[in-house]
């Protein structure tokens, strides 16, 4: 035991040495170094600018800039279901649904939480604030949260996003989340 405890401290002794005899570039290229399938800091901001540019688009009712937004093959899952796929389907749908019930809708981005799924694709979960709408059928949406889960993909044109979803978050059905609402 005594022999694996000096021959570690010996590792360690030895590869700080290398970092600091390194020159200061390679020192700090090494120490700075991402885990396998991490996304870079450029990576995570623009990812985060993707995002931020479905409230934008969203809230300017400008659907071809929400349609910059999405990968040409993207799908899209809506709260209740209905399944678009391809960026043309994706941009019709929600432009049809401007006219009808989000012409004076805004939304407001609360939370966005994103991971690595290794290569050149990332998962984004975003919370957002939603204000109230009348559906088509004359029912009132109140003001209420969202959570979207979006996959994105990394390619010649950046980050886009290949596929969406949306759920209201259901506030009373939160308060018994079996994971968050028990005593642990």
């Amino acid at each position: 035991m005594k022999t694996i405890s000096t021959i570690t401290a010996a590792l360690l002794l030895a590869s700080a040495a290398i970092l600091a005899l390194a020159p200061p570039a390679v020192a700090q290229a090494i120490a700075s170094a991402q885990p396998p399938g991490a996304l870079t800091r450029d990576d995570d901001k623009a990812i985060r600018k993707t995002l931020m540019g479905v409230e934008t688009a969203w809230n300017t009712h400008d659907m071809k800039a929400f349609g910059s937004l999405f990968t040409e093959d993207a799908e899209w899952i809506n709260i209740v279901g209905m399944h678009w796929r391809g960026r043309e389907a994706v941009v019709k749908a929600h432009a049809i649904f401007h006219e009808i019930m989000f012409k004076n809708h805004q939304l407001k981005t609360d939370d966005i939480k994103v991971r690595s799924l290794g290569g050149s694709h990332a998962i984004a979960v975003v919370t957002t604030t939603n204000d109230a709408f009348t559906t088509p059928d004359g029912r009132v949406m109140e003001r209420a949260q969202n959570r979207l889960t979006y996959v994105l993909s990394n390619g010649p044109d950046g980050w886009k996003i290949a596929h969406g979803h949306n759920v209201r978050v259901d506030a009373d059905a939160a308060n018994n989340d079996p994971v968050n609402s028990r005593p642990k």
